[in-house]
């Protein structure tokens, strides 16, 4: 098996460590993490460094990719820019749960994690660094931009067209051929009958834009 390792070691890293661990595809060597110990156990795994060593602990751990288990958009961007300044062949793989239903034609991209129960119906398209968490349903013809993420229980309506940053948050449902702008948050619950401009939070029942986000908002604490 290849030899990955885990970047990031919050809570995130649990479920992703999860997921490798039921695909049985890869072996993990450990995490690499800004703010724990090294040496400490995350998950059952030792952190064995930080991020600006990965060229080091690549040739010492024999490290052949990895997958960045970071929740906020932005901070996943960040983190994956920084990587492949200093190691641009860095592979990063994917980590799809096996309960994950994958449809005809569908195009999943490179870094993408996708937690159980995730439905991916026929000729929908998941960009690079996409995170689609617990049970998301994306319809068919979606389209899901790079590093955007579909949280927990939400449905996405066929032509449903999420760009980049963007993130719908837990439990809403998106109805057909609308489209959510770049780094706009769709408050949890929501229910979006229009397209949503970028920038944006919005939400209810009709979603509506409540306040502006300045690019590179965090919208995790």
């Amino acid at each position: 098996m290849k030899k990955i390792v885990i970047i990031g070691g919050g809570n995130q890293a649990h479920y992703t460590i999860d997921i490798i661990n039921k695909e049985g595809k890869y072996e993990i060597v450990g995490i690499i993490d800004s703010e724990h110990e090294i040496g400490e156990d995350r998950f059952g795994y030792k952190i064995i460094g930080r991020q600006e060593n990965l060229t080091d602990l690549i040739e010492k751990y024999a490290i052949e990719g990895g997958i960045i288990s970071v929740g906020d958009n932005w901070v996943r961007y960040h983190i994956a820019q920084q990587i492949l300044s200093r190691n641009p062949d860095f592979n990063f793989m994917n980590a799809l749960h096996p309960s994950v239903i994958i449809g005809d034609n569908v195009n999943v991209g490179a870094g993408v994690v996708a937690m159980a129960g995730v439905i991916l119906n026929p000729k929908a398209k998941i960009g690079n660094f996409a995170f689609l968490a617990t049970g998301a349903q994306i319809e068919h013809d979606c389209v899901i931009e790079d590093f955007a993420s579909v949280s927990a229980g939400s449905i996405l309506g066929g032509y449903v067209h999420v760009k980049k940053y963007a993130a719908i948050t837990l439990g809403v449902t998106i109805v057909d051929r609308v489209s959510i702008g770049e780094n706009s948050v769709i408050g949890s619950g929501s229910l979006v009958t229009k397209s949503i401009p970028s920038n944006v939070l919005a939400y209810g029942n009709p979603a509506k834009v409540m306040r502006k986000r300045e690019e590179g908002e965090r919208f995790l604490k």
